[in-house]
């Protein structure tokens, strides 16, 4: 019934634009996003979310819309995004926390593609819904990315959580009601917040009334011309526009026609559209960029991932076309328990958070310390009675672990770390120290931990960036980490090797209206 009426108010929506031109429009994306995915994963091991997850979805979309695409793109996708779910040694690495690094977006996401490709749930899938469930924090999910729009905010982070759990560990109400209740209450400050806000509430089965306020929110970030920009202040673009009608679409919620005009007119002749990145800074925050043939140079990966949104938006407001569901095969396996104290039983009871019980077990009855993995994942997952645990049985403050924590944002873990003599005031080759990492990742909390324990907060990179000079270039929609960084005495006056100061970088690159927002995003402190 609900996909009925959303086929009723997209028509609505759509009274002056035809489907047949959504048809040609979609027609002239899909070949530059399948050709484009097919290079990326043929160079690129990592899977990451433009180049592998969007387009998986975007296919899967396209055979339910009964639009024909290169089958052989999609089976080289996922082929190479799937393989950690499906090859011969896919449970001992999930167990072994063997690729763990940002479980959401990162897992979140590969098991969204994973349903999308018709695989069953497993032991393996298993695993790695439930890790999930355990990397919950106080309602919510978080992230060591900080690239926005599309990997670092914490609705994304929440709202793929929650979509993954649902998929494969349907059982596990709990967790879900709890993320619900956080993103009914959280305030979204960008587009990106505002899109997975609502679709998360959708996918955690909230109430109608829920799920309306949240696209009421949405619509309410729609710019004078009724489209949609990353930021307030931002020129629209079509990542956000196309995100938020697929949002809406995906609630039920009427979608505007003109925002679907607006992408048809933005689309360029070789069936891309351009959307530029906000990440101008210099700090190295990505794998090497190469490119994939895909146009516009350091946009490339940006517009990618907008164009990919694009033509879901479009493809969503195609009707459906009866189709066999697609199926993967996973692999069959034993799941034996391990009660050894070992080290690998360490490494896997501490990828979990709020495991201080099982940790302290194995402990106890005498598991090795003898690397650094287990208190780098404690400190991942913010689980400080971990921490303090590995600590006391003679873990090393490595500064592998404070980095990660720093990053993560969890200012009572790098409190820890710091108090056990890790190494603080470690520098990169390029300049950079952990107050510079706290300002590019956008983690205000942990400012004054470092100041204190002695970072220099004016210290200049090879690039002459101060951390308050990172501040006023990578726009997250507030002045949370430029304000804490001020109080913490950096200087406004330095100059950057281009001749500027951090007070007349902010006025070219924090163009953002919610620039004068409060020291606060989505409602919760961040690294809270």
């Amino acid at each position: 019934m609900r996909k009925i009426l959303l086929l009723v108010l997209t028509a609505r929506g759509l009274s002056a634009q035809s489907t047949v031109e959504i048809r040609r429009a979609v027609d002239r994306a899909i070949p530059p996003i399948g050709w484009s995915a097919r290079t990326f994963v043929a160079k690129r091991a990592c899977v990451s979310c433009h180049h592998n997850i969007l387009p998986i979805l975007m296919f899967h979309l396209a055979r339910e819309r009964g639009v024909r695409f290169d089958k052989s793109a999609l089976e080289a996708v996922e082929a190479k995004t799937l393989r950690p779910l499906v090859e011969p040694s896919a449970f001992e690495d999930a167990v072994n926390a063997t690729t763990l690094n940002d479980p959401t977006p990162n897992d979140s996401f590969l098991l969204m593609a994973a349903k999308a490709a018709g695989l069953a749930p497993d032991a393996v899938t298993a695993v790695y819904a439930r890790r999930l469930v355990h990397w919950q924090r106080d309602g919510h999910w978080v992230t060591s990315d900080f690239r926005p729009p599309h990997s670092s905010s914490y609705f994304t982070a929440t709202a793929t959580a929650v979509r993954a759990i649902r998929l494969y560990a349907p059982e596990e109400r709990e967790c879900i009601r709890r993320a619900r209740q956080w993103l009914t209450r959280a305030r979204p400050l960008s587009t990106e917040d505002a899109s997975f806000r609502l679709m998360g509430l959708v996918w955690a089965g909230a109430a109608r009334k829920e799920i309306e306020e949240a696209g009421r929110d949405l619509v309410a970030m729609r710019d004078v011309s009724g489209t949609w920009p990353q930021l307030p202040g931002y020129p629209a673009d079509a990542y956000s526009t196309g995100e938020s009608l697929f949002a809406l679409q995906e609630a039920g919620l009427p979608a505007p026609g003109g925002a679907y005009r607006f992408l048809i007119s933005a689309q360029a002749s070789d069936g891309t559209w351009r959307v530029h990145t906000r990440m101008l800074s210099p700090a190295k925050v990505s794998p090497p960029y190469f490119t994939t043939g895909f146009p516009y140079e350091k946009d490339e990966y940006l517009s990618y991932a907008g164009s990919v949104w694009a033509t879901m938006a479009l493809l969503a407001a195609l009707p459906e076309v009866p189709a066999p569901p697609p199926t993967m095969r996973g692999n069959a396996v034993t799941v034996t328990d391990v009660t050894e104290p070992t080290y690998e039983a360490l490494v896997a009871a501490t990828a979990s958070r709020e495991s201080a019980a099982s940790v302290k077990r194995l402990l106890d009855a005498g598991a090795p310390i003898t690397k650094n993995k287990p208190l780098v994942f404690a400190a991942m997952s913010g689980d400080i009675e971990v921490v303090k645990l590995l600590l006391g049985h003679g873990a090393e403050p490595s500064a592998e672990a404070l980095s990660q924590a720093v990053t993560f944002g969890y200012p009572d873990v790098v409190k820890q770390l710091i108090d056990a003599g890790a190494p603080v005031m470690m520098t990169e080759s390029s300049g950079i120290n952990l107050i510079h990492w706290a300002a590019i990742a956008n983690r205000p909390a942990v400012i004054p931990l470092l100041v204190k324990a002695g970072v220099p907060v004016n210290a200049k990179d090879n690039s002459g960036f101060t951390p308050l000079m990172y501040a006023a270039t990578i726009n997250f929609g507030d002045r949370t980490v430029f304000n804490e960084l001020i109080q913490a005495g950096a200087d406004p006056d330095v100059r950057n090797n281009d001749g500027r100061t951090a007070t007349e970088q902010a006025k070219i690159f924090l163009r953002s209206r919610t620039s004068a927002q409060p020291a606060t995003r989505a409602g919760v402190v961040r690294g809270q």
